[in-house]
C-alpha cells in the first residue's frame, strides 16, 4: 500500500479548550518573504484560524505542528473550486440549449451556486469530520 504523504504546517496556538484548540497559521506566497516587499504590491501574507480536536491540552503562544493528509487538499479544492464551475457551465449550456435565452441562462448558472452552498452549509459537521488536522506539540 503506498504511504499517504502529509501536509505539515507550523501554527500558533490561540486558544484551548477541553478537547478544542484554535490555531493560527500565517500562509504566505514565494514574494511576502522577498526583501523588496515593502515596495510591491504583490507580496501576499495571509493569517488562516483553524479549529482542531485534540485531546491533548496546550497553552496560548504555545508553538504546534499541523498535519493533515495531502489527499485532503485535493478534495478540498473539488469541493470548493472544480465542482462549482462544473455546475455553473453545466446549468449554463445545459438552459442556453433548452431555451435559447443568453439571461435566463446567466442567471440561472448563478443561482445554482445557492442550493449547492447550502449543502455546503448544511454538511458542514460533516465536513469538518473529513477535512480534519492532526496536531502535535513542537519541542523548541
Amino acid at each position: 500500500m503506498a504511504e499517504m504523504k502529509q501536509i505539515e504546517h507550523e501554527a500558533i496556538v490561540v486558544e484551548s479548550l477541553n478537547n478544542h484548540t484554535t490555531v493560527k497559521i500565517v500562509s504566505q506566497s514565494a514574494c511576502a518573504s522577498c526583501h523588496a516587499k515593502s515596495a510591491c504590491t504583490a507580496a501576499d501574507l495571509q493569517e488562516k484560524i483553524i479549529d482542531v480536536v485534540s485531546s491533548e491540552s496546550f497553552v496560548p503562544g504555545q508553538h504546534v505542528m499541523l498535519i493533515g493528509n495531502q489527499n485532503l487538499g485535493l478534495k478540498a479544492a473539488w469541493w470548493a473550486y472544480v465542482l462549482p464551475v462544473i455546475l455553473v457551465l453545466g446549468t449554463l449550456i445545459i438552459t442556453f440549449a433548452v431555451t435559447q435565452q443568453e439571461n435566463l441562462s446567466g442567471l440561472l448558472a448563478l443561482l445554482i451556486l445557492v442550493p449547492y452552498f447550502l449543502f455546503i452549509k448544511l454538511g458542514n459537521s460533516q465536513m469538518r469530520k473529513t477535512f480534519s488536522f492532526q496536531i502535535k506539540s513542537i519541542n523548541e
